[in-house]
């Protein structure tokens, strides 16, 4: 009786339901903060973010509770988003999620990040959530998790928080740390220019980690590009996969001379059929961007050779030495790839194209890699796309999902599942691929390269 209370209070926007933000039951509590942040109903967000110090409550009921104190933006609701942050008794997803708002406090997100809807907050001063992480986020970076230090260390960031960098210092020296939260330090200290700079990179060049090299070099280039030079030829010619492709990268931008002539010569490498294709992307990507005219007559001569073997010949250097993690960005989380609306891994997803779980040991990259870049070459049975015209005039594109006597079931990437009488339909005939053409237009071969490196592991 209580909840259907709660419901038709909520049907009704009645800031009233906030009396039972403070009930026994978890799952009353539960639809009263939903009721409150997800509709909204901004007269009760005062008495929502006060649950902020109560035990207890469901992470989705809690998350509404951070992001009502980061909508309602006092300094009061900053000082509980920082000690709430603070608290080892508390879940790492949530504390971690309290100090990105506060990272966030002076540009909050035009979306909501629960609602997803567009809810955009004016900007704001960052010297309250300054203030309030004045003396908790030191103690967060020393004594945190893995994902509690790397969100510290952006939160510094973000709010321009140069006190925290001897800290920041502490945590790149310390080599008992993982290379994720060493190299964020690292990236923070660039970020807020820290006077020992040069010390930090120093420091991650000599590392055992790769990821620290790889930055570090990077870095170098633009702190002291003589330097780097001698950096970048040891990793050309000693380093490991990944080194040589940041070596690679570093000199695209590299203001020295010599930069064009080791381009020039890895160009001759290329044009010989000497370098790893791992290597390929990187070495076409510096070149392009080598004004030298040796580099770019040599890269010419090598795009002219290989435009004779078919459009996707100019995509070969994309099939390996991707980065998964990024390619899995790309997948679940790129607008204009859009690959979630129509595949599915492990439950996630749409229904339209495949399920993709387990591709990887089915497929081969080549195979991946023509799927996007040329998706009607070859549509995966059952997946053909059907074309109906009705009577009335309308038109329906989708794949077959099922059919009656009566009835043709298709799911559309845009309508979901259509159901239309055979009755009205005048004509079906089979379409193209439900896969959208010219993927490369939205998509890098950067891009394409960390795409196909993460569907090749969806073993």
């Amino acid at each position: 009786v209580r909840l259907a209370a709660l419901l038709a209070m909520r049907r009704l926007g009645r800031p009233e339901l906030a009396m039972f933000l403070y009930d026994a039951k978890p799952a009353l509590v539960l639809e009263a903060a939903r009721a409150i942040y997800d509709l909204p109903i901004p007269s009760a967000f005062s008495q929502l973010s006060s649950l902020i110090s109560k035990p207890g409550l469901a992470d989705a009921a809690m998350r509404r509770v951070l992001c009502a104190n980061f909508r309602l933006g006092n300094l009061e609701n900053a000082l509980a988003l920082a000690e709430f942050a603070a608290q080892k008794e508390r879940p790492e997803a949530l504390r971690a999620e309290a100090l990105q708002l506060l990272g966030q406090w002076a540009k909050p997100p035009l979306r909501d990040p629960i609602v997803g809807m567009l809810r955009p907050l004016a900007p704001r001063d960052s010297r309250g959530a300054s203030l309030a992480l004045r003396s908790e986020l030191p103690n967060v970076l020393r004594q945190g998790t893995d994902a509690l230090r790397i969100a510290a260390a952006q939160t510094a960031v973000q709010l321009e928080m140069s006190t925290v960098t001897p800290v920041l210092f502490e945590l790149l020296s310390d080599k008992k740390l993982s290379p994720a939260v060493r190299l964020e330090s690292l990236k923070a200290l660039t970020a807020l220019k820290d006077a020992r700079l040069l010390d930090a990179v120093a420091l991650a060049l000599g590392d055992p980690s790769e990821l620290l090299r790889k930055e570090a070099g990077q870095l170098l280039a633009k702190l002291k590009p003589a330097d780097a030079i001698s950096q970048v030829a040891a990793a050309l010619e000693k380093g490991s996969l990944g080194e040589k492709q940041s070596a690679l990268n570093t000199l695209a931008s590299l203001d020295q001379p010599i930069a064009d002539q080791i381009v020039a010569s890895w160009l001759d490498l290329l044009q010989a059929g000497q370098v790893p294709i791992e290597l390929q992307l990187d070495l076409l990507e510096a070149a392009a961007k080598r004004r030298a005219p040796a580099v770019q007559g040599k890269l010419q001569q090598y795009e002219a050779g290989r435009a004779q073997a078919g459009p996707l010949a100019g995509y070969r250097e994309t099939l390996v030495g991707g980065d998964a993690q990024a390619g899995k960005a790309i997948f679940f989380g790129r607008a204009d790839a859009a690959c979630l609306r129509c595949h599915k891994i492990k439950g996630e997803g749409g229904d339209v194209g495949p399920d993709l779980i387990g591709i990887g040991s089915k497929k081969t990259r080549g195979y991946l890699l023509e799927s996007i870049l040329d998706p009607n070459k070859e549509i995966t049975a059952g997946y053909e796309n059907l074309l109906v015209k009705l009577k009335s005039g309308a038109s329906f594109a989708g794949r077959w999902k099922n059919e009656t006597d009566k009835e043709l079931l298709l799911i559309s990437a845009e309508d979901g599942l259509v159901v239309l009488s055979k009755s009205q339909i005048q004509s079906r005939e089979k379409g193209l691929s439900p896969m959208p053409t010219g993927m490369e237009k939205n998509l890098s071969k950067r891009d394409l390269r960390n795409l196909v490196e993460f569907l090749a592991g969806l073993k």
